[in-house]
């Protein structure tokens, strides 16, 4: 086959250029627009059994004015002082400019603003101190999403020229999970054009130190550059069968993979092409002999990669089952089009693709040049070579094995970032659990405004309160939260007798904590009827520590052994009773567990399929397991490397944060 490809395009190379050219340009014209079809749900990803995701979905439904797909916050701050009437006074008219550039511009995806004057709920996004006040606004986009980052964009650039006009105005912070998302979609771009940029100047740098020919240099850019548009092109139509899904990062990885595999095949095939001119074929032949010699060495090669990338498919996760399969189709277009754009070229160009160098005809014998001479180093020396290069590695990947994994989506931020900045100023005059509270959703076919109802979420609201790591409780009975004291703390809790211990306790303390007014006035934010008379009714608990830490999932652990083990039985009046958590570290627990599975499961596939692709080629078992162990070791020792440099983590930019200081 790689005989007929290689006389094929090395007969007809304006043809096969012409062919790709129209191809582009057809799949430009019929292709759909990635912004449009790309998707960055986070929760709608996860398995439908997931906990959060059945959380969202019942919040959702009860709660729709409060629910958002992302949320940015605009967090005002004077760090020397309290804010003055005359800094409410503009913080409304930044509210009022917001809301005017949510009407006059309907295609940005902003859905509502929040105002600290929103009654009992708007006074929680003024802090204690008083030196800062928080403008949530809600998006009906995901945080990682293109139409979130120009929202946001769009939001900043009315609210600074009306900061500008005012002398020693507050200091303005963009943040909260959609301005995450933005700084980290900016971040993605940026490293993608440095990455292009850097590939870019590699591959020319190589091509002119190796054979110092500026034309040469441009054959890999402009075959890996058609390869692109057409991949990217080609995934987008792609999106118009159904079931079919892509995300944004999967852009990015794309073009990565592309550049970085794609280039190899290309100096693979030149390499060889200069070989054959300088054993004495003439160019169109040398083009056929060199597709025929290295086609399946880059189809093996390829196919390894594919077959790793098509195993994704079968994540629980949608973001990894979504980016891999298609990242393996543009990653075949690159194979594709290095076996035929890039013989095309050469066959145009012949020998004036070396200029100013030349092709010689091979004047030392072969045992003379640098590479012969490494092999046989090698060959002779088998063994030495073999443990002065096994030590290292297995020493690397044993680190390797322990480098681990974080979800924080800030973490491939920079402390610079506007965002993290943000989210420092929240932590410093709010609880470092606002940025993120746990909400316990409840479903009863009784009335939650009934006495029998009330009494119940005073007792759970006061009992949450006990636990370890709570810092307020919030709910219908006590909607603007309960701090608790010292003399209140309870001892640690770590099982299930503790826990029952501490619902006696909360019952013998229960009270009210404010009055009948301010439960009316909270009424809609934290109850509602679904189902033609189902109620629902949220607690919303805010933790002393930040939503991502473990000490915060030890907690969400606790409150959901209570929901399911001892709660049951310790109520009748509203029983059947349904009962989710919903938070960031809900579901940052989920996702973790998601992607654990996943990884495992992948890994396992990755391995048996890319054994079966080397055993094909090698027939010989020891051989491929051979060959596959050097894969792994080399792997786990290329982590321990990264690690050295920088903690190894896997934001992905996949977590949001969706409870953020406010609504939702």
């Amino acid at each position: 086959m790689f005989q007929w490809l290689g006389r094929l395009t090395a007969m007809h190379p304006g043809k096969i250029l012409f062919a790709w050219v129209a191809l582009a340009l057809a799949l430009t014209c019929i292709a759909p627009d990635w912004k449009n079809q790309a998707q960055d749900d986070d929760i709608r990803f996860l398995p439908p059994d997931t906990p959060s995701l059945r959380a969202y979905q019942l919040l959702e439904q009860a709660f729709p004015k409060d629910v958002s797909a992302s949320k940015v916050i605009f967090a005002l701050e004077r760090p020397d002082r309290p804010l003055s009437g005359d800094d409410f006074a503009l913080i409304d008219r930044l509210i009022n400019r917001i809301d005017t550039l949510r009407k006059d511009r309907p295609t940005l995806p902003m859905t509502g603003v929040a105002s600290y004057k929103d009654g009992p709920v708007g006074k929680r996004l003024i802090s204690r101190d008083r030196h800062c006040v928080l403008v949530p606004v809600a998006l009906s986009s995901p945080y990682l999403a293109l139409q979130t980052r120009e929202a946001v964009d769009a939001a900043e650039e009315v609210l600074r020229p009306l900061l500008a006009e005012v002398p020693d105005a507050p200091s303005l912070y963009v943040t909260g999970p959609a301005g995450i998302g933005r700084d980290l979609t900016k971040a993605s771009a940026q490293s993608l054009d440095h990455t292009t940029r850097a590939t870019v100047i590699l591959v020319i740098g190589v091509l002119l130190l190796v054979y110092r020919s500026p034309l040469l240099a441009l054959i890999p850019l402009v075959t890996i550059g058609i390869a692109v548009w057409v991949s990217l092109q080609l995934i987008a139509v792609a999106t118009l069968i159904p079931g079919v899904h892509i995300v944004n990062i999967s852009q990015v990885f794309c073009i990565v993979i592309l550049f970085g595999a794609g280039t190899d095949y290309c100096l693979f095939l030149i390499s060889r092409y200069r070989e054959e001119l300088e054993w004495g074929q003439e160019p169109i032949p040398g083009v056929t002999r060199s597709v025929r010699a290295v086609g399946g060495a880059l189809a093996a090669s390829a196919a390894t990669v594919v077959c790793g990338l098509g195993m994704m498919g079968f994540a629980e996760f949608g973001k990894i089952r979504s980016a891999g399969p298609v990242i393996a189709l543009g990653l075949m277009v690159g194979l594709f089009a290095s076996l035929t754009i890039t013989p095309a070229l050469l066959s145009l160009g012949k020998r004036t693709v070396f200029w100013p160098g030349r092709v010689r005809l091979l004047q030392r014998p072969p045992s003379q040049q640098f590479w012969q001479r490494v092999a046989k180093f090698v060959t002779d020396r088998p063994h030495a070579v073999f443990f002065a290069t096994l030590v290292p590695l297995v020493l690397l990947a044993i680190v390797g094995l322990r480098v681990s994994t974080s979800f924080r989506p800030t973490g491939d931020l920079s402390s610079s970032s506007g965002s993290v900045q943000g989210l420092e100023i929240i932590q410093k005059h709010y609880t470092a659990g606002e940025t993120g509270p746990i909400t316990v959703l409840l479903v009863s076919q009784s009335d939650w405004n009934s006495p029998a109802g009330k009494e119940l979420l005073t007792s759970l609201s006061t009992g949450f309160g006990y636990l370890p790591n709570v810092a307020e409780v919030r709910s219908l009975t006590q909607p603007l939260g309960r701090a608790m004291t010292v003399a209140e703390a309870a001892p640690p809790v770590t099982g299930k007798p503790a826990l029952k211990d501490l619902l006696a306790r909360a019952r013998q303390n229960l009270g009210t904590a404010v009055g009948g007014l301010t439960v009316m006035a909270a009424e809609p934010y934290y109850l509602s009827k679904i189902d033609g008379g189902t109620s629902v009714t949220r607690i919303d608990i805010i933790l002393n520590s930040d939503p991502f830490d473990a000490s915060s999932i030890a907690t969400l652990d606790l409150i959901e052994t209570w929901l399911s083990d001892i709660l049951p039985g310790q109520t009748t009046s509203m029983a059947p009773l349904r009962t989710e958590t919903y938070g960031v570290t809900v579901h940052g627990r989920d996702l973790g567990k998601a992607v654990s599975r996943d990884r495992l499961r992948v890994n396992v596939l990755v391995a048996v399929g890319v054994f079966v692709i080397l055993f094909v080629l090698v027939r010989k078992l020891w051989l491929a397991g051979y060959l596959l162990g050097t894969v792994l070791l080399s792997y786990l020792a290329t982590l321990a490397d990264w690690s050295t440099v920088r903690r190894h983590r896997m934001a992905c930019a996949v977590l949001p944060v969706h409870n953020s200081c406010g609504r939702g």
